[in-house]
């Protein structure tokens, strides 16, 4: 826990993002001494190498899979999740998060047990920044009981704007090590504003009329297919904390020819995670049109593609008109529609 290289929310927060200032500061003094107060004792700890060992437990359903509501709200699924007995509250689901992150006051309003010896650094989209690691005694999703969960807290906050104005930007997201270390398979049905976990059943396959399906592997902790242009081909982050589409990062574009070129995007917003947030200017977004791109397991026309920070990735401007399922078990992703 050293180094969290994939935690790659990208949200998108409307607000007159161009006439405020935007910067990154640490936590108050009182929240890191409450947190520090929440930590775990030294004899419970299991530390190597810098790193903390924790076994979680997991206690699914007697009936091997739970379906729970899916509130898709600002483009990012959200489901809603009890922590520590607490009432349930929405959390988003990012599957393009390695671990489960919190604001540090959201950790002190939970109970969290810290451990503020382990301070990994955490990679995003727009940056990197510091966190402490911590264990969430109780999460319930549903009738889905976990205990013992490790979670990363943020040390700093994204401000925005200055004086009475000013606010914090929250970034708390459920990574998919929720998912990828207890089930066989996630399924994030955007048809039907529905989230399935299958635990000890196997993806069951096909219930829409058309499918799709692609290899899938886990790489830096994140579901991650293969995507083609011509014969290039690249590795993309199923990102269902992103706002945006098909997404590539420089080195890919300058691969496929794209250095430059394509046409900038403006607007009047923020795009915001872990590392900060930034204007669609600042990030220096661009869009480029392709005649064709392999994706799904099959070939999309004249699809636009955006140029962005951070690793290639497909967001939730895509996945939203489907079915999607990541097969753990099997090593692969499964669209349907229809």
């Amino acid at each position: 826990m050293r180094l969290i290289q994939a935690l790659l929310t990208a949200l998108v927060v409307t607000a007159c993002a161009e006439s405020f200032a935007v910067k990154n500061e640490a936590i108050p003094a009182e929240t890191l001494r409450q947190l520090q107060s929440q930590a775990l004792p030294t004899s419970k700890l299991s530390i190597s190498k810098g790193a903390l060992k924790v076994k979680t437990n997991s206690l699914p359903p007697s009936e091997g899979v739970l379906k729970v509501p899916m509130y898709y709200e600002s483009g990012i699924p959200h489901i809603k999740v009890s922590l520590n007995g607490r009432k349930p509250q929405k959390f988003m689901l990012d599957t393009g998060a390695t671990f489960s992150v919190f604001d540090a006051e959201q950790a002190v309003e939970f109970g969290m047990r810290t451990v503020p010896q382990v301070r990994p650094q955490m990679a995003g989209v727009l940056g990197t920044e510091p966190g402490m690691a911590a264990v969430i005694p109780t999460l319930q999703i549903g009738s889905w009981r976990l205990e013992n969960l490790p979670c990363i807290i943020r040390m700093q906050r994204t401000a925005v704007g200055s004086g009475i104005l000013k606010e914090h930007l929250g970034v708390s997201v459920l990574g998919v090590h929720l998912a990828a270390g207890n089930c066989k398979f996630l399924t994030l049905d955007f048809l039907r504003d529905e989230v399935e976990f299958g635990f000890k059943r196997s993806f069951a396959g096909k219930t829409r009329k058309h499918m799709h399906k692609t290899p899938m592997s886990m790489k830096n902790g994140v579901p991650s297919i293969t995507l083609k242009k011509g014969r290039v081909q690249w590795d993309a982050v199923v990102d269902s904390g992103s706002v945006f589409g098909v997404q590539l990062d420089q080195a890919v574009a300058t691969v496929l020819g794209y250095k430059n070129g394509g046409w900038q995007v403006g607007g009047d917003y923020l795009i915001t995670g872990i590392g900060g947030a930034q204007t669609p200017q600042e990030a220096k977004v661009r869009v480029l049109e392709f005649a064709a791109l392999g994706l799904f397991g099959s070939y999309y026309p004249f699809a636009e593609v955006d140029v962005m920070p951070g690793p290639s990735r497909i967001g939730t401007y895509v996945l939203e008109d489907y079915r999607v399922t990541l097969d753990f078990e099997h090593g692969v992703l499964w669209v349907e529609w229809g």
